[in-house]
């Protein structure tokens, strides 16, 4: 039977059947960071100009959130529509209750006004509110509280400070922009050294004490159909993504952790560059699994945002093939190949994928839809699927094998 198959970046030990994969759900990234790695539920809801925005590269969810200023929002978003919901999943982490917030998400909240200068300006915000839920299990979901008269206030695209004051407990309140996105923010308190007032890179902050919860892996974002939206596509809050600030590495079952930090050996010495002995390479306090999941650095004593640049990827194994895959953030172009499972060999230390055909050549998006791959492999025969970030060399190439061997074409690659 001829197949085709997807390659999992960047540590994968193996390569993985296009079948195993539902078109709605990208698989786990394969190294540990603070994002999100699911989508475990979907409900579109109504929007005039169908289909929502972005929802067709659901990965945009899955990296940073995207780059914005205090009056522009972020277009690294996918609208859920009206009365829309969805529920992100966690799979290489677990967001934990430490001291404060422990989460933070982003819509793409900016300030409708001029941008306030002093804590006693006024301003007014493009407010899209949204209702948080989380759980440890998937099962049983925590809504957090908020004020329902408030939300209710909520009817035109701009909403003052006096209200938003009262929209604590919702998300798409709070102006985002480029800055450092594992900062959570208070938006009642005003910080005159950043732009706007807002510290970090904005977002809304959650702890998860307030619903009585010590773990999370599913977080459930909810509009609420406030028709407030400008009608297109993108109606209904636009989420650009969920970061984990308190959390710890999912359990590496059957992986060796000598230093028992939560982080396997192999991914320690082959992505982050930590000591497999030593619980805490960097000495600061807290042991490099944890640093890991709350996307901070396990070498270095720095409040930088840190994360390994893998690429989770999905294929759509239908009429032909459709390549899905995860963001690493704004800048990014991606090369996505096809090769010949027969044709991989390990040699010389690296993993040679042979022959492959380049199917998208620095994409700007988070798939192949405008160029399906149509062709079939030959009878008893199956394709792979690899893709890496550009510029070539960056990151982390196409991946890796179980032995920590990186994968190269040998010929026909993208350029």
């Amino acid at each position: 039977m001829a197949r085709r198959f997807p390659s999992l970046l960047a540590a994968a030990p193996a390569l993985v059947c296009a079948a195993l994969f539902a078109p709605a759900d990208l698989s786990a990234q394969p190294v540990t960071d603070c994002f999100a790695d699911r989508v475990a539920a979907f409900r579109v809801g109504f929007v005039s100009s169908p289909p929502a925005f972005n929802t067709w590269q659901p990965g945009i969810l899955f990296g940073p959130p995207g780059a914005a200023t205090p009056t522009t929002g972020s277009l690294s978003v996918v609208s859920l529509g009206r009365g829309g919901e969805i529920v992100l999943e966690f799979t290489d982490n677990v967001i934990v209750d430490g001291p404060g917030p422990d989460f933070i998400v982003f819509e793409n909240a900016f300030f409708c006004s001029t941008v306030p200068v002093a804590a006693g300006d006024s301003w007014s915000v493009f407010a899209e509110p949204g209702i948080i839920a989380v759980s440890a299990d998937g099962v049983d979901y925590r809504t957090f509280p908020y004020d329902v008269a408030a939300l209710a206030s909520v009817v035109s695209q701009c909403s003052d400070r006096t209200l938003l004051a009262r929209l604590g407990g919702l998300i798409g309140i709070t102006p985002s922009f480029t800055g450092n996105y594992t900062v959570p923010d208070d938006p009642l308190v005003f910080d005159p050294a950043a732009p706007g007032g807002v510290s970090g890179h904005g977002g809304d902050a959650f702890d998860l004490a307030v619903v009585g919860l010590a773990t999370a892996r599913f977080v459930r974002i909810t509009d609420p159909d406030l028709g407030i939206s400008l009608a297109g596509a993108s109606e209904g809050l636009d989420l650009d993504g969920v970061v984990a600030i308190h959390a710890r590495p999912a359990p590496a079952a059957g992986r060796s952790d000598g230093d028992a930090d939560g982080l396997a050996d192999d991914d320690e010495r082959l992505f982050y560059g930590s000591n497999p002995a030593d619980p805490d390479t960097d000495g600061d306090g807290l042991d490099d699994g944890a640093e890991v999941a709350s996307c901070r650095s396990p070498v270095l004593q720095t409040s930088e945002p840190f994360f390994v640049p893998a690429i989770a990827l999905e294929a759509d194994d239908a009429a032909s093939t459709v390549l899905r895959w995860s963001d690493l953030g704004g800048g990014v172009t991606y090369d996505a190949v096809r090769g010949d499972t027969q044709a991989l060999r390990s040699s010389g230390g690296r993993v040679d994928l042979g022959v492959v055909t380049c199917l998208e050549n620095n994409s700007t998006d988070l798939t192949t839809r405008t160029v399906p791959d149509t062709t079939l492999p030959a009878t008893g025969r199956a394709y792979f699927y690899v893709v890496r970030q550009n510029p070539p060399g960056s990151g982390l190439g196409y991946g890796f094998s179980s032995a920590g061997e990186p994968r190269a074409a040998a010929s026909g690659d993208c350029l």
